[in-house]
């Protein structure tokens, strides 16, 4: 296939897709509508290359981002036969994003912003001191100048992906909150040394490294992205908690064997990461099977208020998110816990809380930002990055989305769940599959 023939995206195969240029696979972004290009992104798997040259495509055609035109924000949506309004404020995210993408195209910030039809957030002006008439000094005998020692250049670092994490959400951790927000959601437990816990969205490891440390225990992490796997491993290894706190990569999901030995775990965490598990059926046996008689499980979730909720910022918030979503209702999630034989004993709603932690996080990251150096790379994973973040949190505050922080406990089952037909084999698939 050569780099100019037009081919239709939606149609290849996954082995092609994989194989194709990125003079081909742009060239096909161009037959494609906004609503097309977003449900592309949505259902198929595309690689890092790939990844790159779809966001510098959708920065340099903004009109092909859903619902948007050629004026419109990168991540503002529209509703269509809306009068004008006036330019919206940019917060925090936004002021973010606007410096990359003038950084990305040699603009300048507020070129970008007022092609963009955003206000840019207004500096608080600080009042001038007034200089007092100072009495003069006696003269002194002149020495004789002394050149001033000039200092080497000091290289602006450059920041990859795990530094760019930890920027924004502290020293070893991949998520808001830091180690205060990890023991709050762990307080409900009573931890036991020697017992057996399981982490199954660690990350970085942050929040294990601060409950293992805080309580004495020993936590497993599984992590499915393989880079914070290893980086998180070795944040372990430096702290001296690689017993206590290990972090095992698993990019082709969970096997069976991980939820060994059966029965004898005394808590399951994970972290914002059951919306992205399309299965959660599965999931939700196999770890019945590990936890032993009144086990925790203990997780964060973002969960739909109501059914398919019909607006914008729900619709912006799918198309933002790097892999495909599945979010559910607290009904959906009560009902498959209690069919599963666990007992609810607490579902809590964290989003006012969890919102100025998100906030806090990029804060703290633009100010970082100013001296550092950005490769091209790096910064289309931040567009990537500060888009889903922005989305998530717009989809907070409209109360459609929600953060909830559920504990529910295993309970003995006459007849336990049984493991998927086909054996250990078969076990393995249908969970790899459910956890991708």
């Amino acid at each position: 296939m050569g780099d100019t023939t037009l081919v239709n995206l939606a149609t290849v195969g996954s082995d092609e897709l994989q194989a194709m240029s990125v003079a081909a696979f742009t060239s096909g972004l161009e037959s494609m509508s906004g609503d097309a290009i977003a449900r592309f992104r949505r259902m198929r798997r595309l690689s890092a290359n790939h990844r790159q040259a779809l966001e510098k495509y959708l920065i340099a055609h903004p009109e092909k981002r859903p619902g948007q035109s050629g004026a419109a924000a990168p991540d503002v949506e529209e509703k269509a036969g809306a009068k004008a309004a006036r330019p919206k404020e940019s917060g925090l995210l936004m002021e973010f994003l606007l410096r990359v993408i003038a950084w990305w195209e040699g603009m300048d910030t507020d070129d970008v912003a007022r092609a963009k039809g955003i206000a840019r957030r207004k500096k608080k002006k600080k009042k001038k001191k007034v200089p007092t008439a100072a009495a003069p000094k006696p003269q002194a005998i002149a020495k004789p100048a002394v050149a001033a020692a000039v200092p080497d250049e000091v290289p602006e670092p450059q920041l990859g992906r795990i530094d760019i994490i930890q920027k924004l959400w502290g020293d070893g951790f991949s998520l808001p909150g830091g180690s205060e927000f990890a023991l709050k959601l762990v307080r409900p437990l009573t931890l036991e040394k020697g017992a057996l816990y399981l982490d199954l969205a660690p990350g970085l490891g942050g929040a294990m490294r601060a409950v293992s440390k805080a309580f004495g225990v020993t936590i497993k992490g599984l992590e499915t992205d393989a880079e914070l796997a290893a980086a998180g491993h070795e944040l372990s290894e430096r702290a001296s908690v690689a017993a206590t706190a290990p972090i095992i990569a698993r990019p082709d999901g969970f096997a069976a064997d991980d939820f060994q030995p059966q029965g004898q775990y005394a808590a399951v965490f994970l972290r914002e990461a059951l919306f992205a598990v399309e299965d959660r059926d599965t999931m939700f046996a196999f770890i019945g099977e590990a936890l032993r008689d009144n086990g925790s499980l203990m997780f964060t979730d973002f969960v739909l208020a109501e059914d398919e909720p019909d607006d914008d910022a729900m619709i912006v918030w799918r198309n933002a998110e790097a892999a495909p979503v599945f979010p559910w209702t607290e009904a959906q999630y009560r009902e498959a816990l209690e069919t599963q034989h666990y007992k609810i004993d607490r579902i809590d709603d964290l989003t006012a809380e969890y919102l100025p932690l998100v906030h806090a996080g990029w804060r703290h990251f633009h100010d970082c930002l100013q001296n550092a150096k950005l490769p091209p790379e790096t910064a289309a994973m931040l567009m990537r990055e500060g888009n889903a973040w922005l989305a998530r949190s717009r989809a907070l505050e409209t109360g459609l989305l929600r953060l909830l922080h559920v504990h529910a406990l295993r309970q003995p089952a006459s007849t336990k769940t049984q493991v998927p037909a086909g054996g250990e084999q078969g076990a393995d698939a249908e969970l790899a599959d459910a956890t991708q």
